[in-house]
């Protein structure tokens, strides 16, 4: 079996919850986005962020963008975020073609993949819902409970899914 990476951003520390439950499923190394190894070692790089307005954060965009340069180029991809309100039609979006969070935030970390490199994004993909807040330091509009011990059960199952894709032999899977 190959090697596997877990990289995520996280603000409230809701994503990371995630992040660390999906690289134990995967029994991946785990990292934030501040101590992004060189990926040339890995077979399989897990990528995940947080959500806010209906878009990636700032800092979870910038390290996405970076990640060619840790040599992404030719790995298998799979992505997860964390929002308040995955399910929920995009506030920020058309009204004339609203569409879900969840799906304008895979399109777009899709989309910073795939500008510079030749990367296989795989169709898995895990959402979590987090706690919905303004600022780092600001109380949550709703109670903390996201992710809830449900969801971080199936963040490692998400990870143990993975699994199937982590080895070099199985490009074509």
């Amino acid at each position: 079996m190959g090697k596997a990476v877990v990289l995520y951003n996280s603000r409230g520390g809701n994503t990371e919850k995630v992040a660390k439950n999906i690289a134990e499923g995967l029994e991946a190394d785990c990292f934030n986005n501040k101590h992004i190894p060189n990926l040339q070692d890995y077979d399989l790089v897990v990528l995940g962020s947080w959500v806010i307005a209906g878009r990636i954060s700032f800092a979870g965009s910038r390290y996405i963008k970076k990640l060619w340069k840790k040599n992404i180029e030719g790995k298998k991809v799979a992505l997860f975020f964390t929002s308040g309100a995955p399910d929920d039609i995009n506030p920020m979006g058309d009204k004339t073609n609203p569409r879900l969070i969840k799906d304008i935030m895979f399109e777009a970390m899709e989309k910073k993949l795939t500008t510079k490199s030749q990367i296989r994004i795989l169709p898995e993909r895990f959402y979590s819902k987090g706690a919905f807040r303004m600022s780092k330091n600001s109380t949550p509009k709703e109670p903390l409970g996201h992710p809830s011990e449900e969801e971080l059960l199936q963040a490692r199952k998400f990870g143990e899914n993975l699994k199937q894709y982590n080895s070099p032999s199985k490009k074509d899977k």
